[in-house]
């Protein structure tokens, strides 16, 4: 399986000015693991299509990575990033907005269906 990219300095720098400062800690601990690194892991677990336990070790404990993701979904992190991006993405390459598609999966509910029906 060939290693996906990291992401890019230039794209960084606009995704680290989404991203909440650092909470500094009081207590010592631990250093809080770079918020680059975990966008990259975030990045393989989707390309990938791997569970977040099967996550290389050069990213991490996996765990690290999975709590990184669920906080910044509860910030709204994605859709943020998702919005700069198509900023971007528009300002180098025009997007042409009066054109859009749908795209969806339709799957079988393993409770319901034809079964048990008269």
């Amino acid at each position: 399986m060939q290693t996906p990219r990291r992401t890019p300095d230039d794209l960084w720098e606009e995704i680290e000015k989404l991203l909440a400062p650092t909470p500094p800690r009081e207590y010592g601990g631990r250093p809080r693991t770079s918020d680059r690194l975990i966008l990259d892991a975030i990045l393989y677990v989707l390309w990938a299509g791997c569970p977040w336990r099967a996550l290389p070790k050069e990213f991490g404990p996996w765990q690290t990575v999975y709590d990184r993701f669920a906080e910044w979904k509860r910030a709204g992190v994605y859709e943020q990033i998702h919005a700069k991006c198509l900023h971007l993405y528009d300002a180098k390459h025009a997007i042409d907005w009066e054109w859009q598609s749908g795209d969806g999966t339709y799957v079988r509910s393993p409770e319901g269906g034809k079964r048990g029906r008269a």
